[in-house]
């Protein structure tokens, strides 16, 4: 079929394909007109980050609590999953030797990629080690691959304790001296959350 340009300027007997690579740039095409949809599966559909750059401090035992770190996202399709990342900058107890604060993940009021239940355990996804000073502690990273199932906005939190007769400080040493020494450095803590094509 011959290819025709008409007087009102759409174009016919052009079929799929048809145009030399290239010849249809980003900048040509509509905003929208390329949907999550059509993208491969992987692909990184958008981005939310939230950050917390205060300081805080639990004396939580054995018991969860808000550390104050959340964002939302909004799916835009149930298919599609959520990588969770969460780095904590610092977390120092106050006590001395071996102690340790769980924490994990919360995706509304769900924990999410947690361990096995057993008994009264505490079920968490990661752990923060303090083993010396205390004002050392130190940081931890985690990420978690979810399935939500949604296209509503959803949001993901994190929650941490401790142990008894301790308190937990957060990006700040347990003596918080006003100091240029690097045990009084002051730290941050981030959450990111990806949309992944399903």
């Amino acid at each position: 079929m011959a290819i025709t340009i008409n007087g009102t300027g759409s174009i016919t007997g052009l079929t799929a394909g048809g145009l030399p690579d290239g010849s249809v740039t980003a900048a040509d095409l509509a905003d929208g007109a390329v949907t999550s949809g059509a993208l491969p599966a992987g692909s990184i559909l958008q981005v939310v980050q939230a950050s917390k750059t205060d300081t805080t401090s639990t004396a939580s035992v054995d018991s969860f609590v808000d550390l104050g770190l959340s964002a939302s996202i909004t799916p835009t399709s149930t298919s599609n999953k959520i990588l969770v990342m969460v780095s904590i900058g610092r977390a120092v107890s106050n006590s001395t030797g071996f102690r340790m604060a769980p924490f994990r993940i919360l995706r509304g009021s769900t924990a999410i990629g947690v361990g096995d239940a057993e008994g009264v355990r505490l079920q968490s996804n990661f752990i923060i080690f303090d083993t010396n000073d205390a004002n050392y502690g130190g940081a931890g990273a985690y990420q978690y691959l979810d399935s939500p199932s949604t296209t509503s906005s959803t949001t993901y939190k994190i929650q941490w304790t401790g142990q008894a007769g301790e308190t937990w400080y957060l990006h700040r040493s347990t003596g918080n001296t006003n100091s240029t020494d690097t045990i009084h450095s002051r730290a941050a803590s981030h959450i990111t959350l990806m949309e992944v094509a399903g």
